[in-house]
């Protein structure tokens, strides 16, 4: 099994198997994409079939996102370091503000706070208390790593992507998702120590997995399975 980091629609992970009798897409849940090779295929002849297919699985994700509808979050959540407050008013549009430690979301008091409308308002205001927070710690955490595992990278920022947790690109710059700050530390460190590793292997092969295993410690496989428990989507 590896990876393919596809420019639309991010990381792929390719399962060669011998019982496949054909090639096959499938989309999880989380917006994640299996391509299942038969033994026999070259990975070429694989990806061409990716890109053809690529429309597709933009529209089972978005299938996917409808039937798989985000819990409703309502007080007393909380992010690491804020904590959500919901206040109906005389207003008749929504307002959403991040002071101090907490995610205000002030909407018209005829709404449920439980509408789809009121709720999106929610995600945008904790999605602001994560890109802070993300910004505060993660570019710090990634120094500390780096140093610690002697990795030299360039600029680190924060984005909200919804298809994979970071990235390195060919100057080793690193871009991480905000929604990183929804994963417990441990977590945050494996993504981190991944893209750091793709610093020195711009792939998915034996060398960047010996090497990441050695800075995971030997935990990267149990590390890799628990991180499939949780999706950048809401």
């Amino acid at each position: 099994m590896s990876t393919y980091l596809h420019p639309v629609l991010g990381e792929i992970t390719i399962h060669p198997s011998v019982r496949a009798r054909r090639l096959s897409i499938s989309v999880r849940p989380g917006g994640e994409v299996r391509l299942t090779i038969p033994r026999r295929m070259s990975r070429q002849e694989a990806l061409h079939f990716l890109e053809e297919k690529q429309e597709w699985v933009l529209r089972a994700r978005q299938r996917m996102a409808e039937r798989y509808r985000p819990r409703v979050i309502l007080p007393p959540y909380e992010t690491r370091s804020h904590h959500l407050s919901l206040e109906p008013s005389d207003n008749d549009e929504i307002r959403i503000r991040v002071v101090a430690e907490t995610v205000v979301v002030r909407y018209p008091a005829a709404w449920a706070p439980e509408e789809d409308r009121v709720q999106k308002a929610i995600h945008r205001g904790i999605e602001e208390a994560w890109r802070i927070e993300a910004k505060a710690y993660l570019p710090g955490r990634v120094a500390e790593l780096a140093r610690q595992n002697g990795f030299r990278c360039g600029n680190v920022t924060i984005r909200n992507t919804h298809t994979r947790w970071g990235s390195c690109s060919v100057n080793n710059d690193i871009s991480l998702s905000l929604h990183l700050m929804k994963l417990p530390d441990p977590l945050i460190d494996y993504v981190i120590l991944h893209e750091l590793c793709h610093t020195r292997h711009k792939n998915h092969g034996p060398r960047f997995h010996a090497l990441l295993d050695k800075v995971c410690e030997g935990g990267h496989l149990i590390l890799r399975r628990q991180l499939k428990n949780y999706s950048t989507r809401w």
